[in-house]
């Protein structure tokens, strides 16, 4: 067993497919009553949806305008459904990295727990940048830009929780008067608070009046349902876990099978959830170290026959195999794959999951061949600091003689 950097996530996302299902979809419940066209308190029950973004929570919010609620009163956000702990085991291992793979977790995410500096040119040479950020409600900006004649931009992003609970952010640095707009992406430190202000917003652009004010915690009553936000379906959202390495998505997956066999739902009990399905269909788990569902940073430990024989289970289960293989980077096609494997005997044989680390680089999945000569494949190469390009090549060296087998015709 080895530090398997995000080929972990093809142990979670066979086992979020085995325990949840693939038509699953995670949802947000909106509660409350409407009386002449006021909600005194409204409750919003989440259940971890990775993929809320504010363009849904707008278009809720215009739904309940156009239903005839003109103000709110109080909002309740229960949150029961995960526990406080927003960074997945792990994740401490960089304490300064504000960068939005390391995106914290919590059962009401809006925009992934992340906000988006956008940055253009000013005006004329010597102003200041055109700085936005959406939730200018949570955030406090301190723009010290300035927009240059010519040259690369060179944009700084700062951020610090104030004493009153905002978040200021500074952007500093020089941006030439011919670039379009930039975007950066930073992860929010209080995932509460920043979804908080997004809900707000939400309302208040469709015209809610109100005082609209915001707290966690278990609502004194029950009350109607009065609307809900989905996901799409698991099999979906396992599309960036395979193919663009998402760890925001797989952390929040975790803990919703965590959730489903235990309230409040914990990183812990995801991964007591992961196991349980591994040994179901028949993988033995001796040896095998899971602390999160990403692979992000140092703590994991997976054998190569652990995703070997996780990968030949998924395949040979029709419940999930469609699912499955389709949610894998394609080499030479799409994903973290798209500029690899182009060289192959034929195209999209090989479905495959990446994996880089500073010490670490890993490729594992399939090369579909011909009846019988179809293989799954693991490469887990450690200790690799400086030679992480040696290590890319020789994994990509071993699938091309896999492929080479996989096109050989069957013996009649």
């Amino acid at each position: 067993p080895r530090n398997p950097a995000s080929n972990q996530k093809l142990l979670t996302a066979a086992a979020a497919l085995w325990r949840l299902g693939p038509t699953f979809q995670a949802d947000t419940r909106i509660e409350g009553t409407i009386d002449d066209g006021r909600v005194q308190t409204l409750v919003v029950r989440p259940s971890g949806d990775p993929s809320l973004g504010y363009p849904a929570l707008a278009t809720f919010a215009e739904s309940l305008r156009l239903r005839g609620v003109d103000a709110v009163d109080r909002v309740v956000i229960a949150d029961d459904y995960f526990d406080d702990r927003i960074l997945p085991p792990a994740f401490d291992q960089q304490p300064n990295e504000a960068a939005s793979f390391r995106a914290a977790i919590s059962a009401f995410a809006v925009n992934r727990n992340s906000y988006v500096v956008h940055v253009g040119p000013g005006p004329e040479v010597g102003a200041p940048a055109r700085v936005r950020v959406l939730a200018d409600a949570y955030v406090r900006l301190d723009n010290r830009t300035v927009t240059t004649a010519s040259g690369p931009p060179s944009p700084r992003i700062d951020h610090q929780l104030s004493d009153d609970g905002h978040l200021a952010v500074r952007v500093d640095g020089n941006i030439p008067k011919q670039v379009r707009t930039l975007y950066y992406r930073r992860r929010v430190p209080d995932p509460k608070a920043y979804a908080a202000s997004l809900l707000v917003r939400a309302f208040r652009k469709a015209g809610v009046q109100g005082k609209l004010a915001v707290e966690y915690g278990e609502p004194l009553e029950e009350l109607p349902l009065i609307g809900q936000m989905q996901s799409a379906p698991l099999g979906t959202l396992l599309t960036g876990v395979g193919k663009w390495s998402d760890n925001f998505t797989a952390e929040m997956l975790l803990k919703i099978m965590g959730a489903q066999a235990e309230r409040p739902g914990t990183s812990a009990r995801g991964v007591e959830v992961v196991r349980e399905e591994l040994e179901a269909h028949g993988i033995d788990t001796t040896g095998l170290v899971m602390v999160n569902g990403s692979g992000l940073f140092d703590g994991n430990r997976v054998a190569p026959r652990h995703v070997t024989e996780t990968l030949l289970a998924a395949y040979d289960d029709p419940a999930i195999r469609a699912e499955y293989i389709a949610h894998l980077a394609v080499g030479g096609s799409d994903g973290t794959l798209k500029s690899r494997l182009e060289d192959l005997p034929r195209p999209r044989m090989v479905r495959a999951k990446t994996g880089t680390l500073r010490d670490v680089i890993a490729l594992s999945g399939y090369v579909l061949g011909e009846p019988g000569h179809s293989v799954a494949f693991s490469f887990l190469a450690n200790g690799i600091a400086g030679r992480q390009k040696d290590a890319r090549d020789l994994a990509d060296d071993i699938v091309r003689a896999l492929a080479d087998y996989a096109v050989q015709p069957t013996p009649r």
